[in-house]
């Protein structure tokens, strides 16, 4: 199953005797993509780490052939593109759906561990993701690929990264294994970046925490952890 998409209608069909994945653009997609910026960029600024969010023509550039090939060379694999326009766009389905309801199933920890090695590896290479919730990654066996690449931007900035650790974790905040799971993310990026993570990163985790999580009491619960053990001090 795929989750629910604020920018898009997302439905799974054959196209050429072949199962994809067809996302067509709602009429709010554009209003939801201000919202994200303007959060990312209020976010920053309330955190004095004032920093420069994706415009609108590079998120509409983001989905691109161009923009996947960049990812393969870095080692981080996309779902293969088979069409795309203004309003839509067309990619291959991948049979294990994304890995929040991955996790949420009883997947291996493992999962968590790949998607935090992707994005220590993205940030290797001088980008960030933005918005790096679970949901963005699909399962296909016992790795993960990115998807929803629109916000994807080149930066290297303290902040830029912190958004993406935090907004993974904050996605998996209301999980009853979070403890195992944050640990799993967490040992993936350091093989990755050799960087623990900052404290700016939990304070997005927190921030972000609220509009993320179904579950509240388990959200709060996990939060309370703080784990100083992960921290670059």
């Amino acid at each position: 199953m795929y989750f629910v998409n604020w920018q898009r209608e997302i439905s799974v069909q054959e196209w050429n005797g072949q199962k994809v994945v067809v996302k067509r653009n709602k009429p709010t997609k554009e209003f939801h993509e201000f919202l994200i910026i303007y959060t990312y960029s209020l976010i920053s600024v309330l955190l004095a780490n004032p920093s420069a969010p994706p415009t609108l023509s590079e998120i509409a550039k983001n989905e691109g052939r161009e923009m996947r090939e960049r990812l393969s060379k870095i080692g981080i694999s996309t779902p293969a593109l088979i069409s795309i326009s203004d309003d839509s766009l067309v990619e291959e389905y991948v049979e294990g759906g994304d890995l929040y309801r991955a996790l949420v199933l009883g997947g291996a920890a493992s999962l968590a561990f790949e998607a935090g090695r992707l994005t220590g590896r993205l940030h290797k290479a001088g980008y960030a993701f933005v918005d790096n919730k679970a949901q963005n990654y699909l399962v296909r066996g016992d790795s993960v690929i990115r998807t929803d690449l629109g916000f994807l931007q080149k930066s290297s900035s303290q902040y830029a990264k912190s958004m993406d650790i935090g907004s993974f974790l904050a996605s998996v905040m209301d999980l009853g294994r979070y403890a195992e799971i944050e640990r799993a993310f967490y040992e993936g990026y350091l093989s990755e970046s050799g960087s623990k993570f900052n404290c700016l990163s939990l304070i997005v985790r927190n921030v972000l925490s609220a509009g993320f999580s179904s579950d509240s009491k388990v959200m709060l619960r996990n939060m309370l952890l703080y784990s100083i053990s992960l921290l670059d001090i």
